[in-house]
Parts: C-alpha cells; structure tokens; sequence
C-alpha cells in the first residue's frame, strides 16, 4: 500500500507539473518563476485524487478538483483573470492528452492497452513529462505561444467571484466527502483551498 501511495504520488506529480508548465508555455508565462508554487499546488491535488481514486463511487470528483485546481493557481498566483485561467487549463489539458494519446498509441498500440497495466501508466507519465517540459522550455524559449491579453476578459469585483466559487465549492465537495465519512480529504481540501485564498484576498498586483 506504502509503495503503490508513494509511487502514485511520484508519477503523478511529475505529470501534473509537465502539464502545468505546457500550459504556462503556449500562453508565454515562466514555469520558473513559479516553480515551488506548481509542486505544493499538484501535490495536495494529487493527495486527493489518490485518495477518491480508492473510493470509486467518487472518482469522478477528481477531474473536476484538479481543472479547479489549475485554474485557482493561475487566478490567485499568477494572477490571470478567471475566464482566462479556465480558458488555459483547458486547452493546456487538451495539449496534454493529446501528447499523452500519441505516446500511448506509439509505444502501446492504443490508451486501452496502458490502462491494463499500472506500470504501462507510469511510463506514459513518465514519458510525458520527458518530452513536455523540455518542448515547454523550447516554446517559451524561442518565443512561440500565445501572448493572449486575458485582461479584457476580467470580470467586474472578480476577486469577489473567485474567493466566492472557492468557498462554494470548498462547500459543496466537502458535504459530498462528509456524506462520506472521507475526513483526510476534508482536510487536504481544506487546507488546499486556504491556501489560494491566501493569494485570493491580497492585493492585485500592479499593471
């Protein structure tokens, strides 16, 4: 159980920085500058995606945790306005499966084919992250991506509206794990969220 935790949590993390730092890349923001913020941030999501992974009535809760979680990192840390922010972790988690779906097909035959084997999974992730962060490091390099003005999408007393769809949806999946009796997830989620919040409330930074 030791093992199959740490591995997990091993595997994961390395896919879901490659997948932030894709992101970041094709809207030409530094992954470096963020660097120790994007590990914390994926290291509590994927705590609680290993846990809603063993309760499988609740796995579908897992997708949606993480694109929020994503998103909140771009609002409250890079400071991206919502719309904008929802709009990257999308087309960053697009790119992504997309990148992952041809490794799959190239190395396995199909994505069904790895998802018969943990170890076959594993080295889908690993093999991801090979390749995606360094084509990030190349595209912000060379200066290729979107140099997007997602300001013009910031909605009127957004910090508002994000500290308010933080604490509703800190609300509404915690009832559902309450429901459950699932208290380690309360509580990474509760600290998770405390922890954009943080970033939520402080002061706009300067344009």
């Amino acid at each position: 159980m030791i093992t199959e935790a740490l591995s997990f949590m091993l595997f994961s993390t390395i896919e879901a920085f490659a997948w932030v730092s894709l992101c970041m890349a094709i809207f030409r923001f530094k992954t470096s500058d963020y660097v120790y913020k994007i590990l914390l941030v994926t290291l509590f999501m994927n705590l609680q995606s290993f846990i809603l992974r063993n309760e499988l009535s609740l796995s579908y809760l897992v997708p949606v945790i993480n694109i929020l979680f994503i998103a909140y990192l771009f609002t409250t840390i890079v400071r991206v306005s919502f719309i904008g922010s929802l709009t990257i972790s999308a087309v960053g988690m697009a790119s992504f499966a997309l990148i992952q779906w041809l490794i799959a097909t190239l190395f396995f035959g199909s994505m069904e084919a790895v998802e018969t084997s943990v170890e076959y999974g594993y080295l889908v992730q690993l093999l991801s992250a090979i390749i995606v962060i360094p084509l990030g490091f190349f595209l912000y390099k060379f200066g290729y991506g979107f140099s997007y003005d997602f300001e013009r999408f910031r909605l009127k007393h957004e910090r508002l509206i994000v500290i308010s769809s933080i604490l509703t949806f800190l609300i509404i999946v915690t009832t559902v794990l309450y429901l459950k009796e699932i208290w380690s997830v309360i509580i990474l989620l509760t600290v998770s969220l405390m922890f954009f919040l943080r970033y939520a409330v402080q002061k706009e930074r300067e344009m």
